[in-house]
């Protein structure tokens, strides 16, 4: 239940105090009485708004970033350099969800994404046998440069999960994605399509793609209608295109005729 009311709720609870009590009294605005009930209704106000405060500040998901950080650092998260703070709070809310396992593929994403310059990672258990494990990770393109992870930032990586992984496992390879480059043809059907905006969401759409992830004829069918197509066709790709675990969809050349 929320600690705060508004001045004026507090002042008409004050003043209705005061009516209660001497039945007589002045209490309009500019009165003795109202000056002296507005003064305990702001005091009051300030000290119900920093209880509120203080009550954010006991949940993660309300709390300033310091004491935000100190939640997290309590867990063993820390804030990476340049995260924003909703960056840090999806981290920690997923360990309290997810709490370290001893090695499952949950917390070798999480080791992952403890290093600086990685935005997501993606673990793949088994992926050369028993007793391994394959890591996916995608780079912070706005730092970067790139979505694709250089060798150094791999080998950190994969240096950082050796030091925390279970000693039995077997073998852990970090990977990058492999770019799966696909051209998109959607044939547009009426006069209030608006065609370069169609072509803009069709290559945001794939730019938003993580590894592993299908790409459906539909949803491109359904950005010409959202952009004022009457109907539309996909010519390119000719079916769904199903990546493999590794392979991460970008967009070619976009078209719509």
């Amino acid at each position: 239940m929320p600690f705060q009311k508004t001045f004026d709720e507090l002042l008409n609870a004050i003043l209705a105090d005061f009516r209660n009590q001497f039945p007589e009294a002045d209490t309009s605005k500019g009165s003795l009485i109202f000056i002296r009930a507005a003064a305990q209704a702001s005091a009051i106000w300030g000290l119900h708004e920093h209880q509120q405060w203080i009550a954010d500040q006991a949940f993660p998901d309300t709390a300033d970033i310091e004491a935000l950080e100190h939640h997290a650092w309590l867990r063993g998260v820390t804030r990476k350099a340049g995260e924003a703070p909703a960056a840090l709070l999806a981290r920690l809310l997923d360990y309290l969800r997810r709490p370290p396992a001893g090695g499952n593929k949950y917390d070798y994403v999480k080791w992952a994404l403890e290093i600086t310059n990685v935005t997501a990672a993606y673990c793949i258990p088994l992926g050369q046998g028993p007793g391994t494990t394959d890591v996916v990770i995608v780079a912070d393109k706005v730092a970067t440069g790139s979505d694709i992870p250089d060798q150094d930032l791999l080998d950190e990586v994969k240096s950082h999960i050796e030091d925390l992984r279970p000693v039995t496992a077997k073998y852990t390879r970090v990977l990058p994605p492999t770019i799966l480059t696909q051209d998109v043809t959607i044939n547009a059907i009426g006069q209030n399509a608006n065609k370069p905006q169609i072509i803009a969401d069709a290559a945001a759409y794939l730019n938003s793609f993580i590894p592993g992830q299908t790409l459906y004829r539909s949803q491109l069918v359904n950005i010409a209608l959202i952009n004022g197509a009457d109907d539309a066709t996909v010519s390119l790709p000719v079916a769904n295109v199903v990546p493999t675990a590794t392979q991460m969809i970008r967009p070619g050349e976009i078209s719509a005729p």
